[in-house]
């Protein structure tokens, strides 16, 4: 999935990890911080601070910007010293100074610092949306600390239904992006929705914070493709151990249904069975240029600035991967920028093309030139076990056409007889029901996975017995 899910803020969240602090001011005031900021046009903002302990036990923060439905914001550092610490990323640093009962916070983006006060809150506000889980439930989460790949520590729940014994066991993945094991996205909770529609009919799920994000330790910014994959290879592992699951299968969304289809190529007997949400059906590179057509698009581009769209996006992918070094991979990157025709890069701007996979921050990053490179179907042809397919008919970052018959072909291709596929009416690509599709109205739409898609992954899980 070439889109990111945060939203393009103008306090800029896009962070790197690195490691904690380890006592002092965050271990002693644990919990949420939320304060007012009033930024120079004269707006409000609300901004906070959560501070914890990660899966391995070191002590953490994250940060958020409520206002603009952005929580947990991993940090690049936590710099500690005296009664201050300094949570910083790329972009802008929010010290905090402990006085008396509140952090006195000062947030550092640009030549002038803002200053206000964050104060203890039992949470951060969030938008209400009604399927997000509320009690009782009939199932008890355990939360866990498994041992990822490099390292790793991965923060996860295991919710276990009460009464069941040796039910069927799911794991869930995200797609790209930064992750939780909510998968929160713009107010949805939607690994928590699946999560606790799964749990109600009988199946275990165990889902985890992606590395360098929440509870799990590691570098999220110089992740690549493999490293994911291993994470999720010692996840399934780990519930496998347990011997009280009749089955294991992986459910992934995006991306995440590419790195289910690498475990079970590599150990077939890890996984059981498979369920991909809106899973990608072509390889890295054809992945994103169907995407960015689409993108161009959206955004009003006529079919003649299409095609002149589409020769840049092209052209910038085919220089990206042609230099595996970071360094002279952007050189070449901004000779090419200069070198455009005349009225090229005006384009680019103003039909939004300059962003996520076409930015110059992403090609720099081991990530973007790993997601060209890879072939999902080589994976996928390899894949024994049984398989559900499901693409919303509105999806505009992966859609059903190319992607679903891509993979029904490759896994028949491969021999599997056992696929299920499905596309289903109305939905758009987090399978909430939508009226375009576009990325803009995920954040409009009250619901968070539509009742269809829900019924159909889960009559398919718990038939795998």
């Amino acid at each position: 999935m070439k889109t990111h899910f945060w939203k393009a803020l103008p306090l800029a969240i896009f962070l790197v990890f690195q490691p904690a602090a380890q006592a002092g001011v965050l271990k002693d005031h644990p919990g949420h911080w939320l304060g007012d900021m009033k930024i120079p046009e004269g707006q409000t903002v609300k901004i906070g601070a959560e501070i914890f302990a990660r899966a391995d036990g070191t002590i953490w923060a994250s940060v958020a910007s409520p206002d603009q439905d952005a929580y947990d914001i991993p940090l690049q550092s936590a710099l500690e010293e005296g009664a201050s610490v300094s949570l910083k990323h790329a972009v802008f640093t929010l010290k905090l100074t402990w006085d008396k009962d509140h952090f006195d916070g000062e947030w550092k983006q640009g030549d002038a610092p803002l200053k206000f006060e964050l104060r203890q809150v039992a949470a951060f506000p969030a938008k209400a949306r009604p399927q997000t889980p509320k009690g009782p439930f009939p199932y008890k989460d355990e939360t866990l600390a498994i041992a990822g790949a490099n390292g790793v520590t991965l923060g996860a729940t295991l919710s276990i239904p009460n009464g069941t014994t040796n039910p069927n066991v799911v794991v869930l993945v995200h797609g790209s992006g930064p992750g939780t094991r909510d998968l929160g996205v713009l107010g949805h909770k939607h690994f928590a929705v699946l999560a606790d529609h799964l749990a109600r009919q009988g199946v275990a799920v165990l889902r985890y914070d992606k590395r360098g994000n929440a509870r799990s330790t590691g570098d999220y910014e110089q992740h690549t493709t493999a490293h994911l994959i291993d994470d999720l290879h010692a996840v399934v592992k780990a519930m496998k151990a347990r011997k009280e699951f009749k089955r294991v299968g992986v459910i992934g969304l995006s991306e995440g249904p590419g790195l289910a289809a690498a475990v079970a190529a590599r150990d077939p007997k890890s996984v059981d069975f498979l369920v991909s949400m809106a899973g990608i059906g072509m390889n890295g590179l054809d992945t994103m240029l169907v995407q960015d057509r689409v993108v161009a698009k959206d955004h009003g581009a006529d079919p003649a600035q299409v095609e002149r769209l589409m020769a840049y996006v092209r052209g910038f992918y085919d220089v990206l991967m042609a230099h595996d070094e970071a360094a002279p991979r952007i050189a070449a990157l901004k000779a090419f920028q200069q070198t455009q025709p005349a009225g090229v890069m005006e384009l680019v701007k103003k039909f939004k093309m300059d962003g996520g996979s076409l930015s110059l921050d992403w090609a720099a990053k081991p990530f973007m030139i790993a997601a060209l490179r890879s072939n999902p179907p080589a994976d996928w042809r390899r894949v024994r076990s049984p398989v559900l397919l499901l693409n919303g008919s509105l999806d505009h970052q992966v859609p059903a056409e190319e992607n679903l018959g891509g993979l029904v072909a490759t896994l028949k291709a491969g021999g599997n007889r056992m696929v299920e596929s499905e596309v289903l009416p109305s939905l758009n690509h987090l399978f909430q029901t939508a009226k375009t599709g576009k990325e803009d109205e995920y954040g409009q739409i009250d619901e968070t996975i539509a009742p269809i898609a829900l019924k159909r992954i889960a009559a398919f899980v718990v038939k795998q017995r």
